[in-house]
């Protein structure tokens, strides 16, 4: 087998190796021993190990796969980011084609090369690991066969191909979602135009307008890319706004995987799970079809859900939480062919209920595996964070939401491990940052004017200073 290291690490050998194997490093150089049945055996192994790919095999203090397997491309604001957690950049449309290795990727992989923390969001990560917390960095450098195939030549290489490709394509979305903003809500969009711009205490909320023309460009290159270049992708993610009602996106991707089959990709859709059946109906049955054919893996269906009960009604404005669970409770009665996952932006108004949520995810969780992801706010009005509160305000809270996680499986120990790194980034905030407090309840004055909504009956705890 090719470059046995990038499949078969020493620690992968030691635990399946059995006494009379032959050392790691005369393993690599081809021997499988003398008898016949420990040649069987150590066959066996390399066909499991090559099934679940290569592993990433950058080993530096800083490295993160996703800044080479990973591009987010938000093509409404004509802009590119290494994944959801950085900062985009802008990037010229005749430069499409290598929006995967822009200037500022390159130098960032060249950072972690080198050890360094690159800048512009992977702060994200670096800021919960030196609180001893469990980061995304550290998850996802386990996770095989996402390594682009230029780092089994040359384990330096920054110059790669992506393997997973997420698009933001429009904004067309049915909800308001308190922390959101007009780049990735029409529906705010259209508010803060009727609304105006409004200034406050060291923020605003602006009028932004989509850059019509140039996002069509930018779409059409990604479509014509896309239809060229799908075999190489072992992840399509697509998001909003609302996916299913962004109905250019969702029909030219799903002929493009029509005509391009590619059984080793999960086709992945986020989703509030709030849209019209007949869209519901028609894209689910499309998907289904192109996995019975082997067109696609699975399907990974991504519920973006952040706590429950009529706070999370609040939160994301516009949810209809009755249909939201009968949808969940849908996708959790389906077979193999639908993979379902939660995806949670933890914000200061979302915490209180996340327990309420958890025992949902638990009770669906009986009919199948549910993937459970979260993460903080990283938007533009910092208020929103956890982290305007001093730990002590969470503290309860934190011992409610670890109490109620499983765990019975790995992905649900691991799931505590990411739920206690953001814990541990929480316990260093000894103070509360009384001016985001204040600017906070600004901003939610404001959004209960335009909205007709009264923030203070369903979170009168955040009410303090």
């Amino acid at each position: 087998m090719k470059n046995l290291h990038l499949y078969v690490t020493r620690d992968d050998y030691s635990v399946m190796a059995g006494p009379d194997w032959p050392l790691y490093e005369n393993f690599l150089l081809g021997d499988q021993g003398i008898l016949t049945e420990i040649q069987q055996e150590i066959q066996e192994f390399l066909a499991q190990q090559k099934k679940q790919g290569i592993k990433f095999p950058i080993s530096t203090a800083t490295a993160c796969q996703s800044k080479w397997t990973w591009s987010t491309i938000y093509l409404n604001q004509l802009s590119t980011a290494s994944c959801h957690r950085v900062l985009p950049v802008k990037f010229e449309l005749k430069d499409f084609d290598s929006f995967h290795n822009t200037p500022k990727k390159l130098a960032d992989r060249q950072l972690m090369l080198n050890g360094e923390w690159p800048s512009g969001g992977c702060e994200y990560c670096q800021d919960i690991e030196a609180a001893g917390g469990w980061s995304d960095r550290l998850h996802n450098l386990d996770i095989r066969g996402l390594t682009p195939p230029e780092l089994e030549q040359d384990p330096t290489a920054t110059s790669v191909t992506p393997r997973i490709v997420e698009i933001f394509a429009q904004n067309t979305c049915n909800l308001s979602c308190i922390y959101c903003n007009a780049n990735l809500s029409s529906k705010i969009e259209q508010e803060n135009i009727k609304h105006g711009e409004f200034v406050g205490n060291g923020f605003q909320i602006p009028i932004t307008k989509t850059p019509t023309a140039a996002a069509q460009e930018y779409f059409d290159r990604f479509i014509d890319w896309l239809g060229k270049n799908t075999q190489q992708l072992r992840r399509l993610h697509l998001l909003g706004g609302e996916t299913f009602i962004q109905h250019d996106l969702m029909n030219a991707v799903l002929d493009i995987l029509e005509r391009n089959p590619n059984p080793e990709l999960q086709f992945c859709v986020f989703s509030n799970m709030n849209v019209p059946d007949k869209y519901w109906d028609l894209y689910t049955s499309r998907i289904q079809d192109l996995q019975h054919r082997g067109h696609i893996q699975c399907f990974d269906l991504t519920a973006s859900i952040d706590c429950w009960g009529p706070e999370q009604e609040y939160v994301r404005s516009g949810l209809n939480l009755k249909k939201f669970e009968e949808r969940f409770e849908w996708a959790s009665k389906q077979g193999d062919w639908l993979q379902l996952n939660a995806n949670q932006t933890v914000t200061a108004m979302t915490v209180r209920t996340m327990p309420d949520l958890i025992e949902k995810l638990k009770q669906y969780g009986q009919n199948k595996h549910i993937g459970h992801y979260f993460q903080f706010y990283t938007g533009p009005h910092m208020f929103h964070h956890p982290k305007i509160f001093a730990w002590d305000f969470w503290k309860t809270d934190f011992e409610r939401i670890l109490a109620a996680m499983p765990l019975d499986t790995l992905a649900q120990q691991e799931a505590v491990l990411c739920m206690k790194g953001l814990q541990s980034l929480l316990q260093q905030q000894q103070t509360t940052d009384t001016h985001a407090v204040r600017q906070l309840h600004e901003y939610l004055d404001e959004i209960d004017r335009r909205r007709s909504t009264n923030w203070r009956s369903l979170f009168s705890y955040l009410d303090v200073v």
